[in-house]
C-alpha cells in the first residue's frame, strides 16, 4: 500500500493561479495525499476555490486563519499532518503529475529520508524537454549533504523536496523571515542520513512579477545574510564544512555590500552597512581558510581587510561579484 504524503500548500492572493496548482496536485498518478490548503487570510477568492475543492476531492482538508506570512502558514499545515512522508508546494507553482511517484520509487529504492527532484523556473509555458530519467540519481550521506547545501548543489528551497516525517517534526518554520527557507533547509539535512535528488523535472515554479522573491533589492535582503550566518556557526562541528561556509560568508556580505550601494539609501543604507559590518567582523576566518582562496579572493579579501566598503565599491565599479 502506498504511504500517505502530506502536502502542505500555504495561500495568499494567488486566485488567478490557485486552480492550477491544486489541479496539479490532484491529478498526481501517486493517489494517497492528504491535500492541506492553508488559507492564510487571503483577501481575495482564494477561500471560495479552497473551499469547493475540499468538497470535490475527500483528500483534501482547509485551514482558514489570520494572515500570518508563509512560514506561519506552513506551520499551521504542520501542526495538523498525518503523513509518513511531507511535502511543501507554493500556491502559484504546480507540479508534474507524476512527481511523488518518481520521487517516492527513488526515495523507497535508495532508502533515503529526502528526495530532492529538478525544478524549472518558467512564466507559464513549460520549456523542458529533457528526457526524464529516473533511476540516474545522485546519493548523499549526511555530511555530504550539507557540504552540497552550503555549496548550492542542494538548492535551499523546501518546495522541490519531500522529506520522511520523523525528520521535520517540530522544526517549524520561523516566523516573519524574507528568506524562511534558508533558515530550515540546513537544519533538517542534518537530520537526514541520506538524501537522494533525482534528475527529473518534477517542479514548476512560476516567475511572477509580483513575486516577493522578483522584488528589487530591499533591507529586507538580509535575511538571507542572517541565515547563512547562522548556518556557519550551526556547522562549526563539522570542520571541512564550516571552512567552506565561512568563505562563502565573507563573500556573501560582500555581495550584499554592493547591492546595499547600489539600490538602497539614506536610513536603509545606514542600517545595512552596520549589520553587515558585524558579521563580517564574526567571521573567524584563519590562515587555514585563506589558502583555500583563488588567487582573485585573496586578493578581495586583503583589500576588504582594509576597508569593506572600498572592496566594496571597487568591485561594483567593475561590475564583479553581482549582476
Amino acid at each position: 500500500m502506498e504511504e500517505l504524503i502530506s502536502v502542505i500548500v500555504p495561500i495568499y492572493k494567488v486566485e488567478a493561479y490557485l486552480e492550477r496548482c491544486i489541479r496539479s496536485i490532484v491529478n498526481q498518478t501517486y493517489k494517497n495525499l492528504e491535500i492541506i490548503l492553508v488559507d492564510d487570510g487571503s483577501p481575495d477568492s482564494c477561500p471560495d476555490i479552497c473551499d469547493v475543492w475540499k468538497e470535490k476531492d475527500d483528500r483534501i482538508k482547509v485551514i482558514h486563519k489570520k494572515n500570518g506570512g508563509l512560514s506561519d502558514a506552513r506551520n499551521a499545515g504542520m501542526q495538523i499532518m498525518t503523513g509518513t512522508y511531507i511535502s511543501y508546494i507554493d500556491s502559484d507553482d504546480w507540479v508534474a503529475n507524476d512527481m511523488y511517484e518518481k520521487m517516492m520509487y527513488a526515495i523507497k529504492k535508495n532508502d533515503a529520508d529526502i528526495c530532492e527532484c529538478q525544478f524549472e523556473k518558467t512564466a507559464g509555458i513549460v520549456k523542458s524537454n529533457k528526457e526524464q530519467k529516473t533511476d540516474k540519481v545522485t546519493i548523499l550521506k549526511k555530511e555530504e549533504a550539507l557540504k552540497a547545501v552550503v555549496e548550492e548543489k542542494i538548492n535551499p528551497v523546501v518546495w522541490n523536496k519531500i522529506y520522511k516525517r520523523e525528520i521535520v517534526d517540530q522544526l517549524y518554520f520561523e516566523k516573519g523571515k524574507y528568506n524562511e527557507d534558508e533558515f530550515w533547509t540546513y537544519q533538517v539535512v542534518e537530520k537526514a542520513e541520506k538524501i537522494v535528488q533525482i534528475e527529473d523535472v518534477g517542479y514548476y515554479y512560476f516567475f511572477r512579477e509580483d513575486s516577493i522573491i522578483n522584488e528589487t533589492y530591499s533591507i529586507r535582503r538580509l535575511d538571507a545574510l542572517e541565515a547563512r550566518y547562522q548556518r556557519m556557526k550551526y556547522l562549526e562541528k563539522y570542520p571541512e564544512i564550516y571552512g567552506i561556509a565561512k568563505r562563502q560568508l565573507v563573500f556573501n556580505c560582500m555581495y550584499h555590500y554592493q547591492k546595499g550601494l547600489r539600490f538602497l539609501s539614506d536610513s536603509d543604507l545606514k542600517t545595512l552597512k552596520l549589520k553587515v559590518k558585524a558579521i563580517y567582523k564574526d567571521i573567524p576566518i584563519d590562515k587555514n581558510d585563506i589558502k583555500e582562496y583563488t588567487k582573485k579572493e585573496k586578493i578581495w579579501f586583503s583589500i576588504s581587510k582594509i576597508s569593506l566598503d572600498l572592496v566594496c565599491r571597487i568591485r561594483n565599479k567593475f561590475g564583479y561579484g553581482v549582476e
